[in-house]
């Protein structure tokens, strides 16, 4: 193999589709961040007067969305944030966080009470796209004492040609 060839290939011989060089990497797409505190006797009101802060929504057990509906199983807390890139995950997450209490006190009480979540919604195309979060905001998150939980959701890219980028 001559000092041109990579992996035994000339740079000639080695063609990468267009399509693929422009699908790999780069930040997600779109990023929700959810703080949802769930509970059975959980009170809203309850909830917003301990953070200070109005929820985006929230609903008492046995509460119903509409009136065909089923009630809902448990009290639930939700405050909720949302952006397409190029606004970062960790950018949103400090902006959420920003809007809550940051003391030690306040989350152990309500993780003794409470089920609480910290949930990201990660809508992307293509394929290895990510994100990070500074050690700050998980040093918060970590005060908050909340479960961290991901879902993914990864769309099909269809290209000029018609084929499809997974």
């Amino acid at each position: 193999m001559g000092s041109s060839q990579v992996c035994g290939y000339s740079p000639r011989e080695m063609r990468v589709p267009s399509w693929l060089v422009g699908a790999i990497g780069g930040p997600v797409d779109e990023v929700g961040v959810c703080l949802a505190i769930y509970g059975e006797d959980l009170d809203p009101d309850a909830i917003t007067a301990i953070l200070r802060c109005s929820p985006t929504s929230s609903h008492r057990r046995g509460d119903r969305k509409g009136a065909r509906s089923p009630a809902f199983k448990t009290g639930a807390w939700f405050l909720k944030i949302r952006g397409v890139a190029p606004v970062s995950a960790d950018d949103l997450t400090a902006a959420l966080l920003n809007q809550l209490p940051d003391d030690a006190p306040t989350w152990a009480k309500l993780a003794a009470a409470y089920d609480l979540q910290l949930r990201f919604g990660i809508h992307m195309t293509g394929w290895n796209r990510g994100f990070g979060l500074a050690a700050a905001n998980v040093e918060r998150i970590a005060r908050m004492r909340v479960s961290l939980v991901f879902d993914i959701y990864a769309y099909e890219q269809e290209e000029a040609s018609g084929e499809k980028v997974h």
